[in-house]
């Protein structure tokens, strides 16, 4: 039997190191197991065998690539891998799609021989990962066959690990963009909004905020930091405290929640504040700006490589052993024909039920978290006693 690879959803500073961990584990231990690498995430899957799969992957194939960021096997998004409503005018078409390119996949696997598909993605890859487990034993009951999935994402939104393959090399470059835009507007005593990733889940925004010392954070799931009069306070207090620049980090998530022009608005009304403008003798000038794509790119940080490398050696544990090697096996054997996802908890690698990992994703941050606790703690605040 194979073991199969593949990266999957928006491409997250790590995945390489991920599949580098997975290969090397597996064959440290077993030098004649076979790993298939499928291009282009789930589409290589649904196209022809000889163009989208690499087999008989040697050492020197995977060699160099722990240094580059994005993901050598290519990614995608494949939305004939979700369910469409029945209320949809194209259903019957989509159904249609959806039905083929499952079938297609799950016979490719067959012939792969592939018994373990491991998948580093996100919250949707898992999705798509598990309908694909689904239809396999369904189609196919009598031949073995699971999914590891190891989190790889920029978000940081996963549940059952604390922090996702990726996510500390998009912080880190939102970070740099921070400070490096902190130059410029402090000599020009400017305001800046700073949009960055974050559709659903404001982690990276919140804490490239807490990081960079940002006035202001607006996530998309707390309502509560939408308010432009309560991001007004803040900035009339740094003012009257002669602060020279003011920086508002604001999730991309926001625009849905609170308009597409909130960014926009908010703008007019600092530019527009008579108060500011009384207190630095002239009105506040604001400037709009975005780290976008920028976060997913170049080398990966150090503890993402080395994120990945301990959940990719783990991955290899449960395919091979059962369990991770070295924990309670009690706890953390897995049965056959059951996927899963290897977490994080701290420094040690956990397994996480796939089911339960997509029944509490995606993982949003909420006003109890402790980072919100430290938000009001450290950013500007209309009541700021010092």
């Amino acid at each position: 039997m194979s073991i199969g690879i593949l990266t999957s959803g928006g491409d997250a500073p790590g995945m390489n190191a991920a599949v580098r961990a997975v290969f090397r584990a597996i064959k440290m231990r077993e030098p004649n197991s076979e790993l298939v690498f499928f291009r282009d995430g789930f589409r290589g899957l649904a196209r022809r065998l000889d163009s989208s799969t690499d087999r008989n992957v040697a050492r020197k194939d995977i060699r160099g690539i722990i240094h580059r960021g994005g993901t050598f096997l290519g990614t995608g998004r494949v939305p004939e891998l979700i369910a469409p409503s029945p209320d949809d005018p194209e259903f019957a078409a989509k159904k249609a799609a959806h039905d083929a390119f499952l079938q297609v996949a799950v016979v490719n696997l067959f012939q792969m021989e592939v018994s373990h598909l491991v998948v580093i993605g996100g919250d949707g890859s898992f999705r798509g990962a598990r309908k694909i487990a689904q239809a396999f034993r369904q189609t196919f009951p009598d031949r073995p066959f699971s999914v590891v999935g190891l989190p790889g994402t920029i978000d940081n939104d996963i549940h059952g690990c604390d922090y996702s393959i990726g996510f500390d090399t998009a912080l880190n470059n939102v970070v740099d963009a921070i400070r490096k835009l902190r130059d410029t507007v402090e000599s020009h005593r400017r305001a800046i909004i700073l949009e960055v990733m974050g559709n659903t889940s404001g982690w990276l925004a919140l804490q490239s905020a807490l990081a960079g010392g940002a006035a202001a954070v607006a996530i998309p799931e707390v309502p509560a930091t939408h308010d432009h009069e309560r991001i007004l306070g803040a900035l009339r207090a740094g003012a009257r405290r002669d602060y020279r620049y003011f920086i508002i980090v604001m999730a991309e998530g926001v625009r849905k929640q609170a308009g597409a022009d909130w960014a926009t608005r908010l703008r007019a009304r600092i530019e527009a504040d008579t108060q500011l403008a009384d207190t630095l003798g002239s009105p506040l000038e604001v400037r709009l700006n975005s780290v976008g794509h920028v976060a997913r790119g170049g080398s990966p940080s150090a503890l993402d490589n080395t994120l990945a490398g301990l959940l990719g050696a783990a991955a290899a544990d449960v395919i091979q052993l059962g369990r991770v090697e070295g924990s309670d096996p009690n706890r953390s054997k897995v049965e056959p024909g059951t996927d899963v996802m290897i977490g994080c908890r701290g420094p040690r690698p956990v397994v996480v039920p796939l089911a339960e990992v997509l029944e509490h994703s995606p993982r949003l941050v909420h006003e109890g978290v402790p980072l919100s606790k430290l938000m009001t703690q450290l950013m500007l605040r209309a009541d700021q006693p010092f």
